[in-house]
């Protein structure tokens, strides 16, 4: 149990890190990069996107982690 636990919250883990990445907040074209407003607003919402996808996927994955090593015995 603590092996298919183990995979589970990693392949869990690697699921949610990658959707993370491809749906990062970023600048449209038409909009200046230059500006200290846009920028300070973009590394805001940039910040809080990932720290959103962190605890989405280490929370569940560590708990499942947890719980698959006391539950279960070694296959």
């Amino acid at each position: 149990m603590r092996t298919a636990a183990l995979l589970i919250g990693l392949v869990w883990i690697a699921a949610v890190l990658w959707y993370g990445w491809t749906t990062l907040p970023h600048l449209p074209l038409d909009v200046s990069a230059s500006d200290p407003a846009t920028a300070a607003a973009l590394q805001s919402a940039q910040l809080k996107h990932v720290l959103l996808y962190a605890a989405v996927a280490l929370l569940p994955a560590g708990a499942l982690i947890w719980l698959g090593g006391r539950v279960g015995s070694s296959d």
